[in-house]
């Protein structure tokens, strides 16, 4: 902190302002975050596959099985579907009410860091902390897109600060056993998200982190019986329904979701073993000058400071190991990564370190107005005059808290301000780029097409996330599997949805209405069909035919 904040006749009053300042900022991005205009629908695949399941739980009013398209779907465990069903039930069918759940995780991970890392290091410094995980383009995006991976890094950031509290309490010898309990139960609730991921990290971030300091002996206050009981009571219910209802259940579970996704490529989602350095370099850009700086904190052994770096080291370097490679497997170490900026902006006030942050802001404005794909897109979507507002604010901000860096508290409020007004832009673009029109836009020609002729609609040759969703029905899938395991449906159920392409072809000539959602690649399939196809829409990717004649 510098003299002008701290000190002077003012100094109380300039204290406030400077606090009012970082609330405000912070507010803001939480805006940005909430912010849905409308037409804001599902991207494909993941938003759509995370409302369609919950969907399914609720028609089906089977909350342990989660299934897709009508076929069990084991992958993840329940914990977001359960909330996004609870959210249909409030609010109906909707993409604001399936984003409902992200959003609220990712506003609580952000105050959650704001109140933990507050209390350890300052008021201002936790304010810090949850202004640049919400900064962060990845940051931002794990707090309201529907996935599973924003409400895990919500229980992953409540495991580890609740273990850290209870660690810390453990060194001065105070009582812990409820902040054990309480961390056993948050891990349950990481594993529902997730699975073992949710326990196994923050158990290797906690314990590397006390073997660095030789403080071994206070794990003893997390090693609790009845912390391992609230774990259990969380998670073992729903493991024991679940085998129950589909035994075999737990093999396919632990073995091949968790170890063969890990140890092999079964997942087809390949990466070099620099992905995620490079990924989390372009995705936490506004906080990176500051984030090495915390790194050099951390490593002059600020006990504190060193454990979000073990924390951000061990997420970092276990799924970099990993032969499965997904953009979203990041988000747990974004809080950690922001804590760290937090500990390095506030040890430093040199005016430098904002004039790089400034170049950075200046260098993503730069490379993506270059870029053809997104000059072409801005042009074609008429979103010329949305995307000037969005770097114009970016660079505002950058400029301004670069003039603003002999008081670095301002300047990251300032800063924040301007990555807010980018995200709120890119929040208004969505529902004029084809990433959301697209789906929606096929799935209503599909559903209008099918309620004028009374049509069945079936996927061919691909299983379209979205037309389960928008049509709120199962849509059979002809010559197609993708991520659709039939390993648990009886074989009636998996004639009637898994279809192959003489069925479907046979069903198209026989004289009955069909709809089909197909890839363009496949299109000539359909050129010279009897009866002839008529295109209804086509997209990039897709195109809605039917063998109804015009009316």
């Amino acid at each position: 902190m510098t003299s002008a904040e701290a000190t002077g006749p003012a100094a109380g009053r300039a204290l406030s302002r400077t606090d009012a300042l970082l609330v405000a900022a912070l507010a803001a991005l939480l805006l940005a975050v909430w912010l849905e205009p409308a037409g804001s629908w599902l991207a494909e695949p993941d938003e759509a596959r995370y409302a369609e399941i919950p969907r399914e739980m609720l028609a089906a009013r089977d909350f342990v099985t989660p299934r897709l398209n009508g076929v069990p779907y084991f992958e993840k465990p329940p914990l977001l579907y359960w909330c996004n069903a609870a959210s249909f039930a409030f609010f109906g069918q909707s993409p604001w009410a399936a984003r409902l759940p992200t959003r609220l995780a990712g506003t609580a991970t952000a105050l959650l860091l704001a109140l933990a890392f507050g209390r350890w290091y300052g008021r201002r410094e936790g304010l810090l902390a949850a202004i640049f995980l919400l900064a962060a383009p990845l940051g931002f995006a794990a707090s309201r897109v529907n996935l599973t991976d924003g409400v895990l890094t919500f229980f992953f950031t409540a495991t580890l600060l609740s273990a850290l509290a209870t660690l810390r309490r453990a060194e001065i010898h105070r009582p812990t056993a409820w902040l054990a309990i309480a961390t056993g139960a948050l891990a349950g609730l990481g594993f529902l998200s997730k699975g073992l991921i949710a326990v196994v990290l923050p158990g290797g971030i906690v314990i590397l982190w006390a073997l660095v300091r030789k403080r071994l002996c206070d794990l003893a206050a997390l090693a609790r019986p009845r912390a391992a009981a609230a774990f259990l009571a969380v998670t073992l219910p729903w493991l024991w329904l679940a085998e129950r209802a589909h035994p075999g259940f737990l093999q396919f579970f632990f073995v091949h979701e968790h170890l063969q996704r890990f140890a092999t490529p079964a997942a087809s989602r390949p990466g070099p073993i620099t992905y995620f350095a490079g990924l989390f370099l372009a995705g936490f850009l506004p906080g990176l000058p500051f984030f090495f700086c915390g790194v050099r904190q951390a490593l002059r052994r600020d006990p504190i400071a060193l454990f979000f770096l073990v924390w951000f080291g061990v997420v970092l370097v276990f799924f970099s190991a990993s032969r499965s490679k997904l953009p979203p497997y990041i988000f747990p170490a974004l809080p950690a990564a922001a804590a760290l900026v937090a500990c390095g902006l506030a040890s430093s006030n040199g005016r430098w370190i904002w004039a790089f942050h400034a170049a950075l802001a200046a260098a993503l404005v730069a490379t993506a107005a270059a870029l053809p794909a997104v000059r072409s897109a801005v042009e074609a979507n008429g979103l010329s005059v949305l995307s000037g507002i969005g770097a114009g604010a970016v660079l505002a901000g950058a400029a301004l808290a670069l003039a603003a860096s002999r008081r670095p508290f301002a300047a990251a409020s300032l800063a924040g301000f301007g990555w807010a007004g980018l995200y709120a832009v890119l929040a208004l673009a969505w529902p004029r780029l084809p990433l959301a029109t697209d789906p929606r836009a096929l799935a209503e020609a599909a559903r209008a097409a099918a309620a004028s002729s009374n049509a069945r609609v079936v996927s061919y040759r691909a299983y379209f996330q979205g037309l389960p969703w928008g049509l709120s029905a199962t849509v059979p899938v002809a010559d197609y599997r993708g991520e659709l395991e039939d390993w648990w449906l009886p074989e009636t159920a998996r004639r009637e949805i898994f279809w192959t392409r003489e069925r479907f072809w046979n069903e198209w000539r026989s004289g009955r209405p069909v709809v089909a959602l197909l890839p363009v690649r496949d299109r000539d399939d359909f050129r010279d069909a009897t009866p002839p196809a008529r295109f209804l829409l086509c997209r990039s990717k897709y195109c809605v035919a039917t063998n109804a004649p015009e009316r």
